[in-house]
């Protein structure tokens, strides 16, 4: 896509009235105005109100000014749900800094990609969460690269009461605001840049369609910084609406059902291994659930006996999500009954979103045939952070984006998610590509050959299953996770079945054949180490 085409879709969706000369800074500023001392944001040991995160917003930018980091710096950000994220993240805001978000799941090798890609004035994280040290990552991969690191408990330790000076930022309404990350096509994220306009009108429309207003109750429940959490319609949507954010700090099932008693939450989004936990819980936790209206349920394909179970163990709407951090939001329609929702992702939500299908020869399909899933709109992006290799895959030059997911459209206009059009693993709504495990597993000297794929779980939507070639009788599950781990593999990453074979089956080009060895794997014909 040229210059020109994103300039006139530019000039589209202002002259359309989509997009608003607004920043997050404004929108915040905004809010307090209106909703002043109601609460944004509570954690399960604090909380602030739209005043208080202004003003805070105001010190906290003049502290990050008198340490270096200027209008238009990027930084990352790696913190868990709390009142915290909510208050570095619009200092950076206010101060026109551009946050990379980070998940808490991310290791050294996402995060040393995020520093190459983005060169960063700073990286921002805690000591410590759920049992990992952070220290790690700063030691390994932020000292000597000219990013400073602070540790947030060691940001809120200073005495921030010099005013911000408002002039030290320039940005406006369509310069970046975020760099969000893909879910990971490539062996680690890329960078996705979202505007202050298309992001804040996103969040808004989405709020919109949800129906949230000043009686909104929201729980992250999934980590703040994912796209799904974060904007869609998620923190960004709730305050837009004057309601208020429930951060979930450590998002296990008992923390978030004890949480939608005690704050009343009637709003949350979770991926479908979360919803499911979160039900069978349910059944036999003794919990107050009066107050949840509706689950947001997406990240991965949502089965109707996990839907049916969590309507009637949670007691409300479950409604099915299809979105992208590039773009896109879909959901079904409130009154749809269960068995429909969980057979599609439902209609697009603003009018000036383009769903089109490509065939296998670049047509587009007519309603009702199979293809890839192509996306253009005033919140879809046109490209990549400082990724032109990306681009040039996954743009076309009419600006439309390709998702890589198989999909098709109905006559209602439901669209309905049939798999995807490469060969990355969904898994519980994470997004992992196989290369990347196999080129590591390769370098093992006790591995002769390896190939990873998606193994079908109803809880999971996929499993990561690790095939491998070795003479070594250790080499096992454990082996395996523990050899990725020590190479800097993140978690949710590892594989959770290790398959053992004589030989890797090969297509005609000499790579592993993909379909052949899930065959294998379903037929049992490898044996499970």
């Amino acid at each position: 896509m040229n210059d020109d085409v994103k300039r006139l879709l530019q000039e589209k969706y202002i002259n359309e009235g989509y997009w608003k000369q607004e920043t997050f800074s404004d929108m915040l500023r905004s809010c307090a105005e209106k909703y002043g001392d109601k609460t944004a944001i509570c954690d399960s040991g604090s909380s602030v109100t739209y005043s208080e995160l202004d003003r805070s917003a105001d010190r906290y930018a003049a502290f990050f000014l008198s340490e270096g980091i200027r209008s238009g710096d990027r930084v990352i950000i790696q913190l868990p749900n709390s009142v915290e994220f909510g208050v570095i993240l619009f200092s950076l805001f206010r101060l026109g800094a551009v946050p990379v978000l980070a998940l808490h799941t991310h290791r050294k090798k996402e995060i040393a990609s995020f520093i190459e890609a983005a060169s960063p004035a700073a990286y921002i994280t805690v000591r410590s969460h759920l049992g990992f040290e952070y220290e790690e990552i700063v030691n390994e991969c932020v000292k000597g690269t000219g990013c400073r690191h602070f540790y947030a408990d060691e940001i809120f330790k200073v005495k921030a009461d010099t005013a911000f000076d408002s002039s030290e930022n320039d940005r406006i309404f369509t310069d970046i605001a975020v760099l969000q990350v893909s879910g990971g096509t490539t062996d680690v994220p890329k960078l996705i840049p979202r505007t202050n306009a298309d992001y804040i009108y996103d969040a808004r429309t989405f709020a919109e369609v949800c129906g949230m207003n000043e009686d909104t109750v929201f729980l992250a429940a999934i980590p703040a910084s994912h796209n799904f959490c974060f904007a869609n319609p998620g923190i960004i949507g709730t305050m837009i609406c004057g309601g208020k954010i429930v951060m979930a700090k450590n998002g296990s099932p008992d923390e978030i059902l004890e949480l939608i008693g005690r704050e009343r939450v009637n709003i949350t989004a979770m991926v479908p291994s979360l919803l499911s936990i979160c039900s069978e819980m349910a059944e036999w936790e003794e919990c107050d659930l009066s107050s949840l209206e509706t689950v947001l349920v997406g990240g991965s394909l949502l089965t109707y006996p996990v839907l049916l179970k969590a309507e009637e163990n949670l007691g409300c709407k479950v409604r099915q999500v299809y979105g992208t951090a590039e773009g896109l939001n879909t959901i079904t329609d409130a009154d749809m009954c269960a068995e429909l929702t969980a057979g599609c992702q439902g209609k697009k939500i603003s009018s000036g979103d383009e769903m089109m299908i490509e065939t296998a020869d670049g047509d587009f399909a007519p309603c009702g045939e199979e293809g890839e899933l192509l996306l253009r709109g005033p919140y879809t992006i046109r490209n990549y952070y400082n990724n032109p290799a990306a681009d040039a895959d996954s743009f076309r030059d009419d600006g439309f984006y390709r998702t890589g997911d198989r999909a098709f459209i109905d006559t209602e206009g439901n669209l309905h998610i049939t798999g995807r059009v490469k060969e990355q693993i969904n898994r519980a709504g994470e997004k992992i590509m196989p290369s990347e495990l196999e080129r590591i597993l390769d370098d093992n000297e006790e591995i002769e050959r390896s190939a990873v794929v998606g193994v079908p779980d109803e809880l999971m939507g996929n499993k990561i299953c690790a095939v491998v070639v070795t003479d070594n009788a250790s080499v096992d599950l454990a082996y395996i996770r523990g050899y990725l781990e020590s190479r800097g593999v993140a978690a949710y990453k590892l594989p959770d079945i290790v398959m053992k074979t004589r030989q890797i089956p090969l297509t005609a080009v000499g790579k592993p054949d993909k379909k052949k060895i899930a065959d294998m794997i379903e037929n049992e014909e490898m044996e499970r180490i």
